[in-house]
């Protein structure tokens, strides 16, 4: 038996999604004039076939056990579809999925109180999306980290509907990781420091639970109203699975990057210059998880452009042991930080079709200051000093790297 979801980009049908007796994804524009999905998917009057549009549709819904968990129960059917159907009224960007169309809300806000909110982070990850939740929301959040996300008015947290869309994702601290909140807090704030453009982010506390809170960047505030700002991944831009979002399992390259960059982005020179910066910083930090599905384009009025930049945090400050040490791209064909030199960086930069000379004098006036930068803040910042063992463990690594890039 075949099923059909409507699918709508900033609340316009743009086409419809299909599922067929064999389980294959098809997805068809209303027309060549609807507004793009992706830049791997551009309108057309033809039917998109299964192997085109699974990627795109499978990077939407969380990944591991988020993913089993909420689909313990699918019996039959695709699996995607399936959770899409279920939860994807409220997804990254500004696309979502109806069986019909989709009706506006009648009743008020339910908020989120302090004692739920502790309450759902106890039960996360066995219980993601707030599906404990009265009537939950029908949201989707990718990726592999437990979080969730909820509408914020005022000071307040509030259950999102289709009229009041997720504003901002809450992150939970995870055991196997010992501070990964301040680790994230700590890098995101440092490339806020030397002007990298990234989300605002906090870290607050509700009874006694810590959790981060970061504002979404795909979400815009006009007037009363929260309008959603359409967003791709890279990994969705390339037409790669998230299983294969690492170069060494068959994902892209920072060459394959640069290129969505260099054929898609409405300023493609100054973002290309971003994405470079982006690439050192992660070096810098130690941030081995730097992989396609961690960087986007937004979709603007004007035109494409790169995403602000997240999920920056130090991977390497945890034993090799506990996560792999192997960069998700390589660099100049090297796969560990420790091994690479201001040569390779050099050769990178010939790789990608830039000037290395002027792209190297930029990085170093860009990052000189950054240990200085870092020491700073970690100073003066009073939640990042009641945790400074770790922003040190950071900066120490900094430090090593720092000076192979000046020489």
């Amino acid at each position: 038996m075949s099923r059909q979801l409507n699918v709508y980009l900033c609340r316009n049908k743009i086409g419809v999604l299909h599922e067929d007796e064999s389980l294959q994804l098809s997805f068809k524009y209303n027309s060549a004039d609807s507004q793009s999905l992706s830049v791997k998917l551009p309108p057309k009057i033809d039917e998109y076939s299964h192997d085109s549009v699974y990627p795109f549709f499978e990077n939407l819904v969380p990944e591991g056990d988020s993913f089993n968990i909420l689909t313990k129960d699918h019996i039959s059917g695709n699996k995607i579809f399936s959770f899409l159907e279920r939860f994807g009224g409220d997804c990254a960007g500004a696309v979502s999925f109806y069986k019909t169309k989709p009706e506006k809300s009648t009743g008020d806000l339910l908020e989120i109180s302090s004692k739920k909110i502790s309450l759902i982070i106890d039960s996360l990850p066995l219980d993601p999306l707030l599906t404990s939740l009265e009537n939950p929301p029908r949201l989707s959040l990718a990726g592999a980290q437990s979080k969730f996300a909820v509408y914020k008015q005022d000071k307040n947290y509030y259950r999102s509907d289709d009229e009041h869309p997720t504003t901002h994702i809450i992150k939970i601290s995870n055991n196997r990781f010992p501070d990964l909140l301040i680790n994230e807090l700590f890098c995101m704030k440092l490339a806020q420091s030397i002007n990298l453009n990234v989300p605002d982010i906090e870290l607050k506390e509700t009874l006694k639970r810590p959790y981060l809170e970061i504002k979404r960047y795909d979400r815009q505030q006009q007037k009363e109203k929260i309008n959603r700002i359409h967003q791709e991944d890279l990994c969705q831009a390339l037409g790669i699975v998230s299983d294969k979002k690492y170069q060494a399992g068959g994902g892209a390259s920072l060459r394959d990057c640069i290129k969505i960059i260099e054929n898609y982005s409405e300023n493609p020179f100054p973002d290309i210059t971003r994405f470079v910066e982006w690439i050192i910083f992660n070096y810098l930090i130690g941030n081995t998880d730097a992989h396609a599905k961690n960087i986007s384009l937004l979709h603007t009025e004007t035109g494409i452009t790169l995403a602000p930049f997240y999920d920056l945090l130090s991977t390497e400050i945890y034993s090799e042991k506990i996560v792999d040490h192997s960069i998700a791209m390589l660099i100049n064909g090297k796969g560990k930080y420790n091994s690479l030199k201001s040569e390779d960086f050099l050769a990178l930069f010939r790789q990608l079709g830039l000037n290395a000379t002027n792209m190297m004098k930029e990085i170093r006036n860009k990052f000189a200051d950054i240990v200085t930068i870092s020491e700073n803040l970690c100073y003066t910042d009073k939640k990042l000093l009641a945790n400074k063992t770790v922003c040190a463990n950071i900066i120490a690594i900094m430090k090593k790297r720092i000076s192979r890039l000046l020489k």
